[in-house]
């Protein structure tokens, strides 16, 4: 307790110092008691601890860190964030003499990230990255991954700024091919401005013309096709012309593949078949013969004569994910555990687990706590954890008003990744757990933290923070629980990357309640 009193005590100095360092005047201190001052206070202590931070990390990294640091500051301190970026873009312009592959692939690498963030910030600024991206030098995988960024950088700006998205995403489809991340610019797109939704998919569709196997196509599936793709009935999709233009595709490659390699092909484009015969009556005939020589349509019989192992399983999986699509769960489930163990791997093992965590959660919203219960605890042990706590992290919030089951399945998933030794990288899942750790078992949340981390520190390389913000959601967590006990926490976080993200994550957080909150 004397240990607690001296370090609010000493918060209470540091709060007077930065009141002093960021307030600027007299007025400033007249408020330094309101919400609003509080929330800048914190705000502006941890990018303190993150400028520390990032004297631990390599130069790229340092970039990534000040321009994720500029992206939250951009608001309330434009200034001081612009200098940050500046500070970025330099590291990633200056080319080392004899610079080696792999040196100009993390440089080129940092520079995308930069550039996604950048983008909807400052256009000046962003075609300083740009430059950086587009020499003549650049690589066909170089060039895809600009145009990724790209992307990326149309998605944050579309709900303010439809045209400058679009100008992005035919910017990203000139300079590159970019891969899945397209259909959710061509979503919002289409629902604010159909037309410039129809011009940029007719680009797509003419980069996929150039090279039909890259995964652009199938992205432009999901955006001509959401029903069939499992997005919903209600979906704005492109006009009929061009989704004939995308099937025509299909056919296209269905023709190009032999043997095998067109029964799987058939087996892929199985959820087209209605909107083929539909829209490309003529040509229907050639996909049912196709479909006649895999026994497509009847996948557990096709299964039994195949003679491939890898076609067999193949419908195998497919007779699964049938039932699945029927919300026929214990049948899925039934299916995947009637394969056999030879045939089994990563695959079958998260199909088991997440499938098992939907049924359960289907059976909650309808009051079936025996069933949900059931299916959750045939889950094969090494990994019943896992199903239990995507169960908890899945359930929608309203979905039904009964506590008690939740409360034994979050408790179980808890000591089930204590107990577990093959689960890997397990903070993942402690801190999935956190947010309802807070809500049912309050006095729990510590402990789950600690372990969190407690697992955090067993990894010898952090991911570096080029990679998403995939922590950003533990943020609003951190917040409700006691400020010192998650400085300490995140201060104990031994792999300085790791640790950034979680300081990042946490600033994010307080920043929104500094914005919600008022100013006098």
């Amino acid at each position: 307790m004397r240990a607690r009193n001296m370090r609010r005590a000493c918060s209470c100095v540091i709060f007077m110092a930065l009141l002093t360092t960021f307030g600027g005047g007299t007025g400033f201190a007249q408020q330094r008691h309101s919400e609003y001052q509080l929330w800048l206070v914190r705000s502006q202590t941890l990018t303190t601890d993150l400028l520390k931070d990032a004297d631990g990390l390599s130069s790229m990294q340092r970039a990534v860190l000040w321009v994720k640091l500029a992206q939250r500051w951009w608001r309330e301190d434009p200034k001081r964030a612009r200098a940050w970026i500046t500070n970025a873009i330099d590291v990633v312009q200056q080319v080392p003499n004899k610079e080696t592959p792999a040196e100009r692939q993390e440089r080129l690498e940092t520079a995308t990230v930069l550039l996604t963030i950048v983008t909807p910030l400052d256009q000046k600024l962003a075609k300083q990255l740009l430059a950086v991206l587009t020499s003549d030098k650049a690589t066909e995988d170089e060039r895809s991954a600009t145009a990724n960024a790209l992307v990326d950088a149309a998605v944050a700006v579309v709900k303010d700024d439809p045209k400058r998205a679009a100008e992005l995403g035919a910017l990203a489809l000139r300079t590159g091919s970019p891969n899945n991340n397209i259909r959710e610019l061509l979503f919002p797109l289409r629902a604010l401005e159909p037309k410039l939704a129809d011009s940029l998919f007719v680009q797509a569709l003419a980069v996929v013309k150039q090279d039909p196997r890259g995964r652009l196509l199938n992205s432009l599936l999901y955006v001509a096709f959401p029903a069939q793709r499992d997005l919903g009935d209600d979906i704005p999709v492109p006009p009929e012309a061009l989704r004939i233009e995308l099937l025509q595709l299909l056919l296209d490659l269905l023709n190009a593949n032999p043997g095998e390699d067109k029964c799987r092909f058939v087996t892929w484009i199985s959820p087209f078949f209605t909107e083929i015969e539909r829209l490309l009556p003529k040509q229907w005939p050639v996909v049912r013969q196709a479909i006649n020589q895999c026994r497509s349509t009847a996948p557990l019989e096709a299964a039994a004569e195949a003679k491939d192992t890898e076609v067999r399983t193949d419908y195998q999986y497919r007779a699964a994910r049938l039932a699945m699509e029927h919300k026929d769960f214990e049948r899925a489930l039934k299916l995947l555990d009637d394969m056999p163990k030879e045939v089994r791997g990563e695959s079958w093992e998260l199909y088991r687990w997440q499938w098992a965590a939907d049924g359960a959660i289907e059976h909650y919203k309808n009051s079936r706590f025996g069933e949900m219960n059931l299916m959750l605890d045939a889950v094969p042990s090494d990994f019943q954890p896992l199903a239990k706590a995507s169960f908890i992290q899945w359930l929608p919030e309203r979905s039904g008003s009964e506590t008690a089951p939740i409360i034994e399945i979050l408790n179980d998933a808890i000591k089930g990744l204590r107990r577990s030794s093959s689960i890997r990288e397990k903070y993942h899942w402690y801190f999935g757990l956190l947010r309802s750790t807070i809500k049912y078992q309050p006095a729990d949340a510590n402990a789950v933290l600690k372990d969190a981390i407690a697992s955090l520190n067993k990894l010898e390389h952090g991911t570096p923070l080029n990679t998403t913000d995939y922590l950003k959601y533990i943020g609003p967590s951190l917040l409700e629980m006691d400020e010192f006990v998650v400085k300490d926490a995140l201060a104990s976080v031994t792999v300085v990357s790791m640790r950034a993200k979680l300081r990042l994550s946490l600033l994010h957080a307080t920043l929104q309640r500094l914005r919600n909150a008022p100013q006098n």
